[in-house]
């Protein structure tokens, strides 16, 4: 369905079992390979599945399950995880994303990622750390990684009051309520924030894409 709907692909994450199974795992992969032509982002993400899976059992469904064009790599430590991934993978290489935020984004990159799949409000500056890196300039990623460190760690807060109150500041949403049970930002975090994006971004408008210098 995803497909007939123009969908280029999808992510797919393991399903939990009543008792750790690896087998399992590869054979929903593998089903769902094998039920359609769209390739497959493999996720894992441990935090919201509850499913850890073996370093070996992610290279294996690499080697063997053809559909699997990339790699969600959000299981942590990601950057020991995403070295280890790049040196286990014979053929093919495959793309690794990472997410968690751009948490650790500059240390996923120096050990191999090759991007990022996550919510952050500036892709401007994500984007500046891939292409630094593609540069093999990586005193320039750590550069810009270490400068906007504070506002990655500010909105990965849980929940996405201040990423929508972001998005808001930036013009591209009206209102920055969540609805409920969600919890919409509240005043001194806003100001938190103001503050933060004033120290950031003096003199910028951030209401217009940003070229991070």
């Amino acid at each position: 369905m995803a497909g007939s709907l123009g969908a280029k692909g999808v992510m797919v994450t393991p399903h939990r079992e009543p008792t750790p199974n690896a087998q399992r795992i590869y054979d929903h992969f593998a089903r769902i390979a094998d039920a359609m032509e769209l390739p497959i982002v493999l996720q894992d993400h441990p935090i919201s599945t509850q499913v850890h899976m073996p370093l070996d059992l992610v290279l294996r469904m690499v080697e063997e399950i053809d559909s699997v064009a990339c790699i969600k790599q959000e299981a942590v430590p990601s950057p020991a995880r995403v070295g280890a991934l790049v040196a286990g993978m014979t053929s093919p290489k495959l793309p690794i994303l990472t997410g968690l935020g751009a948490l650790y984004g500059g240390y996923e990159l120096a050990r191999g990622a090759d991007g990022f799949m996550t919510g952050f409000a500036f892709p401007e500056v994500l984007m500046a750390m891939v292409n630094a890196a593609r540069d093999d300039d990586h005193d320039r990623v750590m550069d810009i990684y270490a400068r906007f460190l504070p506002l990655i760690v500010f909105e990965g807060q849980p929940g996405v009051a201040i990423r929508k109150e972001i998005f808001r500041q930036r013009g591209l949403m009206n209102s920055s309520h969540v609805r409920y049970p969600g919890s919409t930002i509240d005043e001194a975090t806003r100001a938190q924030l103001q503050s933060l994006l004033a120290r950031i971004f003096a003199g910028q408008d951030i209401t217009r894409p940003l070229a991070v210098a």
